[in-house]
């Protein structure tokens, strides 16, 4: 039982920091934009800032992913029952097609009205997901500590 607790509390850490590092990145990326007049200053920068938050938002899946599971075994944690795999797996593809699909496009054609708005689909896309994620889990937690 402690090591199933363990894992839901490394499992809410962990998309915690996926939701707090998405909302920071979209945050900052708005700053940026609005700061920098110079469009080589912010093309770098956005770039900077995309490949951390990809870092670290693939890092928090893939540590969920691979703590959804029970060790030596074919079953899923508890918490890990029902859509939150589907979250997770979502959040992974959103910020990949973001990083190596809208951004890339963006960056080439910035004053691009559609390309504008694949970048801030793929963000919204990306953020719901880990909202999702931390809410499936905060409802688990609700629901067994009753």
């Amino acid at each position: 039982m402690a090591a199933s607790t363990a894992s839901f509390q490394v499992a809410r850490a962990l998309s915690g920091i996926w939701l707090v590092s998405t909302c920071m990145s979209a945050l900052a990326g708005s700053v940026i934009v609005v700061n920098e007049p110079p469009w080589h200053a912010v093309r770098g920068n956005l770039q900077q800032l995309g490949e951390a938050q990809m870092w670290i938002s693939i890092a928090a899946c893939v540590g969920l992913l691979v703590i959804s599971r029970k060790k030596h075994s074919e079953t899923e944690q508890a918490w890990a029952q029902g859509a939150l795999l589907i979250y997770v797996l979502g959040g992974l593809l959103s910020v990949l097609v973001l990083n190596f699909g809208a951004l890339p496009k963006f960056f080439v054609q910035s004053n691009n009205t559609l390309a504008q708005m694949q970048v801030v689909m793929c963000m919204l896309l990306h953020g719901l997901c880990a909202c999702l994620t931390l809410r499936s889990l905060r409802k688990h937690g609700r629901s067994t500590s009753v």
